[in-house]
């Protein structure tokens, strides 16, 4: 079982469910959300740029191996216990590609039982955000003085910052400088999000800066001024 090709969702494998993939949709890639506005006495449509791209669908086409001891029945209310129970998004990857994972989302009303009883197989159509995210990027960095990050990718990352130290803090990352006051233990600094807090406690207020921390593609220069202990970064390289 651990050499058939699989998809993980919700931290559980396919194969936990008797499936296995047949196929992987093939897909371009995400496309950039622009607006083509018509201008009368003008040739030419204007273009303008809303700064985002848009969510993509990601489908599979999943064969039953049913090994288990389990009734058809009770195993088509698993998987749909599995996929239907909890909405949001959640990591979607797969055994063709174990470096990135996805944001993805199913609420498909495909009858699952049906198909899987007619068929023997079960198409199933994922709502992912744009970007991937590499597993690589989601482990944290720890630096004790200044240094750099390199960004691998073509595209920028959104990182989650965490500054252990106190009172206030200038942290710039490249040309970007950002001012934390009144820091008691540690804040923490979500650019994904855009929100700044301490466990629940929202840290907004102590905040300055224009935006949040990017990391860019190539190098990126890290340092701050002030009493810190550690920073973390966690920076959530990605790709399309």
């Amino acid at each position: 079982m651990e050499k058939l090709p699989f998809l993980m969702f919700k931290d559980h494998s396919s194969l936990e469910f008797g499936l296995l993939i047949n196929s992987k949709g093939s897909y371009k890639g995400a496309s950039r959300d622009v607006t083509y506005t018509s201008v009368p006495g003008r040739s030419g449509d204007l273009i303008t740029d809303n700064g985002r791209y848009k969510n993509i669908d990601i489908k599979y086409k999943l064969t039953l191996l049913n090994t288990t001891q389990r009734a058809f029945t009770e195993l088509t209310h698993q998987i749909k216990g599995w996929l239907l129970s909890e909405q949001g998004y959640f990591r979607l990857w797969d055994s063709y590609d174990d470096k990135y994972y996805r944001l993805g989302s199913y609420s498909d009303e495909v009858d699952i039982e049906q198909e899987l009883r007619d068929l023997g197989e079960v198409d199933l159509a994922f709502n992912c955000k744009p970007f991937k995210y590499s597993f690589e990027g989601q482990k944290p960095v720890v630096f004790t003085a200044a240094g750099s990050l390199y960004n691998a990718e073509f595209y920028p990352s959104s990182p989650y910052i965490k500054i252990t130290g106190s009172g206030t803090v200038t942290l710039t990352v490249n040309n970007d400088s950002f001012t934390f006051t009144d820091i008691d233990g540690y804040i923490e600094v979500d650019s994904d999000i855009m929100n700044a807090y301490k466990g629940t406690e929202p840290q907004n207020n102590k905040m300055t800066g224009s935006g949040f921390p990017t990391l860019l593609p190539g190098n990126n220069a890290i340092s701050w001024v002030g009493d810190v202990e550690k920073l973390e970064i966690v920076p959530r390289w990605c790709c399309l």
